[in-house]
């Protein structure tokens, strides 16, 4: 099977990033957070993606025609907003390429040093890619206790 490709996202794949989203946190955070808390995380939130599509540059990533990942930077914060990746792709290196693409554009446009907000259970891969923590848990919703991070680029 063909490796998945990376390209820069487009309206027509929010449905499809929405997906992968849900699917990602209920799998892969359920062990680090309550059900009632990744409900509430997860709780329709209109337009989210929308907004994310306008606000960041955002890329997916497809294996045969299907979205199983994406990650969304926004360069004027210096922001890492978001790195999801499907359950069922995990461990093969796609979130590590997403990852490498955000750094490399940051880096082309004279970013110096990005942030993140890591998930409890993602914080050992952002630490295997160079991250480190920065400070104390915080989200953006009571739900999502998550670790501050930075990488020096």
């Amino acid at each position: 099977m063909r490796a998945p490709s990376i390209r820069l996202a487009r309206s027509a794949d929010l449905a499809a990033i929405a997906m992968v989203h849900a699917a990602s946190v209920r799998a892969l955070c359920a062990g680090h957070y309550s059900p009632q808390a990744i409900e509430q995380w997860l709780a329709p939130s209109p337009g989210l993606y929308d907004r994310m599509l306008r606000s960041s540059t955002v890329y997916v990533a497809e294996r045969a025609g299907r979205v199983v990942a994406f990650a969304a930077v926004r360069l004027a914060t210096r922001e890492v907003r978001a790195m999801y990746v499907s359950p069922g792709v995990t461990g093969g290196g796609l979130g590590l390429r997403l990852m490498l693409r955000v750094e490399r554009v940051a880096r082309a446009v004279g970013i110096a040093e990005l942030r993140l907000a890591a998930t409890l259970n993602a914080v050992g891969f952002y630490e295997r890619l160079g991250w480190r923590r920065d400070g104390a848990r915080g989200g953006k919703r009571p739900a999502q206790r998550c670790v501050a991070m930075r990488k020096r680029l």
